[in-house]
């Protein structure tokens, strides 16, 4: 969703540079070699391990789901899972794409555990942080993900109720609260994020009381300006006054989205790409299924994708879709990730 950093000011000349990068990509694009924006290594991937959720956000198309798709995922297709990630030398994982609360999910922390055993290097979550206190503040710093963001609307009872329709902003703002100052006194062994989802202005979520300390424990707070209308599942009407859809949307160019670079699992096992907007499992995205295809044979399937995008034939979903991400914008940052891990690779295996 669109949104603005309030803690991260980057340096100009890193910026400048970054710009610069990036206007030399687009026009040299169709001559770049094709490993520095794409390459068969799997490098990220997107784990559903339940798209079951305990609130249910005015934003979201979580409340559009079908009851049958709000599930666990099974502990057969999470082993398989694990079988293919230990066959891969290098994998980001991502535990949060599309719709669900992980942290309902069964045996979260031993999940997360299991795949750090299997070779994963880093593990991101974003959650509601409503479940903090059952899992375990001190087990989630312990054994939990590298990178915690927690998408909250914001320190006012009477607003988190209008748009999460839940009534657990009592135990959530006290869950926040002390997993950063616990994350604070034992050294700050995790990156912790909070991204502020509410209906009043930005100024205003930022000055709320409990922000003071907030500020200066969380690594970033970003304050979301805008709604993604989710290729038109979420209209005005269902928005609390203070929300507003997204007014512009990018142009699509015949660049593949850099989001479609990786793969996501759902709980049925079913391999899909864009872990961000794809709702609705379109069948242009769909890969195959984990029980019958490995992650290498999946992730090879990409190419099949990128190559139909690139040649004018985009799915119908991408064309509606507003967070269309530009691979040319990103490709100094991947080009540094493709040399980092090339050099992991180099000295540790």
């Amino acid at each position: 969703m669109p949104s603005v950093s309030l803690t991260k000011n980057e340096n100009s000349i890193r910026k400048n540079i970054r710009k610069a990068f990036s206007c030399a990509a687009k026009v040299v694009w169709n001559f770049l070699p094709k490993f520095i924006y794409n390459n068969i290594s799997i490098e990220r991937l997107n784990l559903a391990l339940t798209r079951a959720c305990n609130i249910n956000c005015v934003f979201c198309p979580y409340q559009f789901a079908n009851s049958e798709e709000k599930i666990h995922m099974p502990e057969r297709t999470f082993e398989k899972i694990l079988s293919g990630i230990k066959k891969s030398k290098f994998c980001e994982v991502m535990l949060s794409p599309d719709i669900g609360e992980p942290l309902l999910a069964p045996n979260f922390i031993d999940k997360v555990k299991r795949l750090r055993q299997s070779g994963v290097k880093l593990i991101e979550l974003t959650t509601n942080s409503s479940l903090f206190h059952k899992v375990g503040i001190e087990a989630m710093l312990r054994e939990g993900p590298d990178k915690i963001n927690i998408s909250f609307p914001g320190f006012d009872e009477k607003m988190y109720e209008r748009i999460c329709r839940a009534p657990f902003y009592q135990q959530t703002k006290a869950n926040i609260l002390d997993i950063l100052r616990t994350n604070q006194k034992m050294g700050r062994p995790k990156e912790i994020n909070l991204w502020l989802r509410g209906d009043m202005e930005a100024n205003c979520l930022i000055n709320l009381p409990e922000m003071k300390k907030v500020k200066e424990l969380a690594n970033e707070i970003q304050c979301m300006s805008e709604v993604d209308n989710f290729g038109g599942i979420i209209k005005k009407e269902v928005l609390t006054e203070g929300l507003k859809v997204q007014s512009i949307k990018p142009s699509i160019t015949k660049r593949p989205c850099v989001i479609l670079f990786g793969l996501t699992i759902h709980p049925d096992g079913n391999i899909h790409l864009c872990p961000c907007r794809n709702i609705v499992s379109d069948p242009a995205l769909h890969i195959g299924n984990i029980q019958k295809t490995d992650l290498f044979t999946a992730h090879l399937k990409i190419n099949e994708v990128l190559k139909a995008w690139a040649g004018g034939n985009i799915p119908e979903i991408c064309k509606k879709c507003s967070m269309y991400c530009d691979p040319a914008e990103a490709v100094l940052g991947r080009f540094k990730r493709i040399a980092a891990r090339n050099l992991f690779n180099k000295w540790y295996f």
